[in-house]
């Protein structure tokens, strides 16, 4: 029972799915499911009819009424025929269109429940990776999700036609469709069973395939073809390749033919059946019991009975097919958001005993951190790499929340604040900051809280140090970032990492008054980052600055500097404070400056 309803839970996902496209495409899929059910047991009674009235055409002659008959009932068999040959393809064209509509929803509905959570913990999870990936499979496969609608109305139509064709069949013997549905059973059984066989076995395949396999690969791979090559090895690879796959088709052989042993009794059992029904119907027909034309019909229509059960590969492709709406219909819906407090603006932010954890780890990223940023005022966040700055980063902006302990802006814990007034305070640059393929305008403006003039672009970008590299774009701020779109042009790293803080910098002049770079330089030189984050600072005095970085020697000019390891702030002050205090600030300071000045004379001073 549980196999049976795994089995069409995908259909009925399916099913309940299609009204969402509209209810004129559904009804009009409904109907070509309906007529292409009905179609056939049409054309197959109108030939009884034909075959029944023949012999009386023939003995009255032409002209006669029978032939009339004959001629008449032909035209309706062609009539018959023409639509059901028109039926399918149109069946098949709105199952698409439904489909496009319902790749729509399901693609809106998972960026919804991408986007909407005030976190970036659900995007982690099993059930959200789930989902994007079905609905990645759906837009890569193409016609995935429209062979699964398309396979629900051939479905309703394939029951339709073999629930007409077992009451036709019943009128005859009420026993008949009974007979032939009981031998059908275990023919069906076999062949799913033959179907989760192969399946299995294509997961689970021999060592000896397996291998095959590798040394299949080997023949294609470039990296690996320079050796193939060079230690003259192509003989090898080909004939263990041959080996291995004769092996394992040997032994592919000998289970297919175990399972061939079994069909035997299924293919028995459902000829008895046959043999039964034409039997009587061959025996009604001899006595006069039943008409030519009924024989006919009865005939044609018995090897319709087993379309009352589901076809395994109209199945299979429903179950391929609603995968995401059955993986996207699994995501909890984001909660409503409450009202909550602002704090306001020029309230210092602390952290208080944090800790944090990523799901699924035991080790603590950040264990019983305290920090206080005051406003208006620089904090560079120093640490060697994996010391979990960015994962303060993500805290302090409301991505994710501790675990225990708590980030407060006001005396105001962030879980409770309002996520979008206070993310409309920040303006951040992450490490990983996302290049967009849009216009140099969008790029930089994506970061403003407010329209930006042209002017005003400008000037960030001045500021930012982009203004050189945005001069040089064939179509100057609409010059797509991209070479994708036509008159694109593409970016250096260092450029790249300029425009993101322009955006930064455009986040500042439109009302964000706490600014974060999480070490969005870490690509360039020492040089050249100190030189940004000395145009950084310059342009954002005044303002609450967090500068993020592994690198000691350029965040000295920061008001004030702490030092991250093992997930606490072990050191506090300022670059001449922490000079003094000869700690681990100190010693790393000078160690990077030694390699700095070893590549390029003149150093950096302490």
């Amino acid at each position: 029972m549980r196999t049976s309803t795994a089995r069409i839970t995908p259909v009925l996902t399916t099913a309940r799915a299609i009204p969402r496209a509209g209810w004129g495409l559904t009804s009009a899929l409904a109907a070509t499911a309906v007529c292409a059910g009905i179609l056939p047991i049409a054309q197959m009674i109108a030939v009884g009819i034909v075959v029944g009235a023949v012999p009386r055409a023939v003995q009255d002659g032409a002209g006669s009424e029978a032939s009339h008959r004959v001629l008449i009932t032909i035209g309706v068999l062609g009539a018959l025929y023409f639509t059901a040959q028109v039926v399918p393809p149109l069946q098949w064209s709105l199952s698409r269109v439904v489909a496009l509509r319902l790749e729509h929803r399901v693609t809106a509905e998972l960026m919804r429940a991408g986007a909407d959570p005030v976190g970036i913990d659900h995007l982690e999870s099993e059930a959200f990776s789930a989902a994007a990936s079905a609905v990645r499979e759906i837009r890569s496969g193409a016609f995935a999700l429209t062979d699964a609608v398309n396979s629900v109305a051939q479905l309703l139509g394939g029951r339709l036609q073999g629930i007409a064709a077992a009451a036709i069949l019943a009128s005859f013997h009420w026993w008949a469709p009974l007979v032939l549905l009981v031998t059908f059973l275990p023919w069906d059984a076999y062949f799913r069973g033959e179907h989760r066989a192969i399946a299995r076995s294509w997961a689970g395949r021999s060592t000896e395939q397996q291998r095959a396999d590798h040394f299949r690969r080997l023949a294609f791979d470039p990296v690996a073809g320079r050796e193939i090559r060079v230690f003259g090895l192509t003989g090898f690879v080909l004939d263990r390749f041959d080996r291995h796959f004769r092996t394992g088709i040997a032994q592919a052989w000998k289970e297919r033919g175990d399972r061939l042993r079994r069909l035997v009794p299924c293919v028995l059992l459902v000829v008895l059946g046959y043999l039964l029904v034409y039997g009587a119907i061959g025996h009604d027909l001899a006595s006069g019991a039943v008409t030519l034309t009924a024989a006919v019909v009865f005939v044609q229509v018995s090897g319709q009975i087993w379309r009352v059960v589901p076809s395994f590969n109209d199945l299979s492709r429903t179950a391929i097919g609603s995968a995401s709406l059955t993986a996207v219909g699994k995501l909890a819906p984001a909660p409503l958001a409450a009202r909550r407090s602002s704090p306001a603006p020029g309230d210092p932010v602390r952290f208080e005993g944090v800790t944090f954890r990523y799901p699924g780890q035991d080790e603590l990223v950040l264990d019983g951190l305290d920090l206080v940023l005051h406003p208006g005022r620089s904090l560079a966040v120093v640490g060697d790499n994996g010391a979990g700055k960015s994962t303060l980063i993500a805290l302090l902006a409301g991505l994710r929340h501790p675990a225990s302990g708590r980030v407060t802006a006001g005396g105001i814990d962030l879980r409770d604040v309002d996520e979008n007034a206070w993310r409309a305070r920040l303006s951040p640059v992450f490490q990983d900051f996302v290049h967009y393929p849009w216009s140099a305008r969008d790029n930089i403006a994506v970061g403003a809280k407010s329209p930006l003039t042209d002017e005003q672009l400008w000037e960030v970008a001045r500021a930012s140090g982009a203004a050189e590299a945005l001069d040089g774009l064939p179509r100057g701020l609409d010059t797509p970032l991209s070479k994708d779109f036509d008159g694109g042009a593409e970016l250096s790293g260092g450029q790249w990492q300029r425009i993101a803080l322009a955006r930064a910098l455009a986040g500042a002049r439109t009302g964000a008054d706490l600014l974060i770079l999480d070490e969005p330089t870490s690509n360039l030189d020492v040089r050249a980052e100190a030189e940004v984050f000395e145009r950084f600072l310059d342009a954002t005095r005044g303002t609450t600055t967090v500068l993020v970085s592994h690198r000691f020697t350029n965040v000295r000019r920061a008001d004030r500097i702490v030092v991250l390891d093992g997930g606490r702030i072990t050191e506090d002050g300022t670059h001449d404070e922490l000079m003094a205090a000869n700690g681990h600030y100190a010693r790393m300071f000078r160690l990077q400056a030694e390699r700095f000045a070893e590549r390029a004379p003149g150093g950096v001073d302490a």
